[in-house]
């Protein structure tokens, strides 16, 4: 049963031994294992701050293009409205031009038709002065002076103005 009780010089130098390498490794492994695990933990919490940080600048740059997008479409439906109304003010110009030309060829076309006209009948009077001198000259079987045709047209007129 000696094993099982241990003597007093095992028992010394198993607690001296424990307790140098207690010191020894408190003083030569314990602080760089401490040191290296603070370490760790501040870089967990420098990374851990850059991600909020990254995290809050996004959101802010999300906010940003959506307002700019929402900026780009107000524009864009701005000018879409100011086009059609300047498409609209084109298409009513150019309906008014047209009517106006419009107008115009049927005034321009109207006086040639009354120009025409007038020239018509100006030429039956004097087709009808003209017959009715030679029909004259052919039953009266002599030939008139000055005086005596311009008595016959002024008369074939004045019947000619009565029929019209």
């Amino acid at each position: 049963m000696e094993l099982m009780t241990p003597a007093g010089g095992t028992i010394f130098w198993t607690t001296l031994t424990f307790l140098l390498l207690l010191f020894a490794l408190t003083k030569v492994g314990w602080k760089p294992i401490l040191s290296m695990l603070d370490e760790r933990e501040k870089k967990l919490k420098e990374s851990l701050e850059l991600a909020e940080q990254a995290k809050i600048a996004s959101q802010k740059t999300l906010a940003e293009q959506n307002q700019l997008l929402e900026t780009a479409r107000r524009e864009a439906q701005e000018i879409l409205a100011r086009n059609r109304k300047a498409a609209e003010a084109t298409k009513e110009e150019i309906i008014k031009k047209a009517s106006s030309e419009a107008e115009q060829l049927i005034a321009k076309a109207r006086r040639e038709i009354d120009l025409s006209r007038d020239k018509a009948i100006e030429e039956i009077r004097d087709l009808a002065v003209e017959l009715s001198m030679n029909a004259t000259a052919k039953l009266v079987g002599k030939s008139l002076d000055a005086g005596d045709h311009q008595s016959l047209i002024d008369e074939s007129l004045k019947k000619l103005g009565e029929l019209n």
